[in-house]
């Protein structure tokens, strides 16, 4: 759990706080968009398509740590880097899908994260291309009602 809460929490943390004190507004409205999104995608698929290490009787447990770090950060790191980079739509969610997936892939490999019911990393990389599309629209509707962040 030690690792979980490193990796998943702490180290996101201080990514979040460096990130905040370059733009605090985009940290304040993409920080729970980001918690939404891992609890919404994560009590979904507990139990049924993946679990997270160690395991408790309570699946979601080991996945905390993670639903309040690191998806949000890579969410508002997301909203950060669409906001500064003129890169494509696409082209930004299929490389933030496909570096997240990776990451995944790594915790897989490693045994932190396992699959059955015949989930894989492929269905992996379509959830999170969903949960960025989701940031797109978020920060596409900002943008129309003239939020700045």
């Amino acid at each position: 759990m030690w690792i979980n809460l490193l990796f998943g929490l702490i180290i996101p943390l201080f990514i979040l706080f460096f990130l905040y004190k370059r733009n605090p507004a985009l940290v304040l409205l993409m920080y729970p968009l980001g918690v939404t999104i891992a609890y919404t995608a994560n009590d979904w698929g507990f139990d049924l398509f993946w679990e997270v290490e160690p395991a408790h009787k309570n699946p979601s447990l080991s996945a905390i740590p993670a639903s309040l770090g690191y998806f949000p950060m890579i969410t508002a790191l997301f909203a950060f880097t669409r906001k500064k980079y003129p890169i494509h739509t696409l082209w930004h969610i299929f490389i933030y899908a496909s570096v997240t997936t990776l990451f995944e892939g790594m915790m897989v490999l490693a045994g932190k994260v396992h699959y059955y019911n015949g989930w894989n990393i492929f269905f992996t990389f379509l959830i999170y291309v969903s949960g960025f599309i989701t940031v797109s629209v978020y920060v596409y509707i900002l943008r129309k009602y003239h939020i700045r962040f």
